[in-house]
């Protein structure tokens, strides 16, 4: 399982170094910044009720708040965070770390 986490998160980094490297050499190019597609464009035909819910909220207002603010976030930002993540969560999950052995008595000099 440490190893699928590990690899998502190595392939989403990936992706987007690649991404934002594309709009880089764009820029270097033209002058101009291309502007990614916020997350909220990927998302909208997958989930139609979230959309819904971050415009008229009846409840968990901090919630609607926060997917409002996530919605916005460039799409190569996101995939860097969600790979960073992932990246976290492996290796948390794969740590095994030996434990110190224990000691007996003090040694004397």
């Amino acid at each position: 399982m440490s190893l699928s986490l590990w690899l998502a998160a190595v392939m989403l980094n990936m992706i987007s170094v690649l991404w934002l490297g594309f709009q880089g050499l764009q820029w270097l190019h033209d002058g101009h910044w291309t502007a990614q597609p916020p997350v909220m464009t990927w998302i909208r035909n997958v989930c139609p009720g979230l959309c819904t819910y971050m415009d008229n909220p009846h409840s968990w207002y901090g919630i609607a708040k926060l997917a409002h603010f996530l919605s916005a976030v460039p799409s190569g930002l996101a995939l860097a965070l969600i790979g960073i993540a992932l990246g976290v969560l492996s290796v948390s999950v794969s740590d095994h770390r030996p434990l110190a052995p224990s000691v007996s008595r003090a040694r004397s000099f």
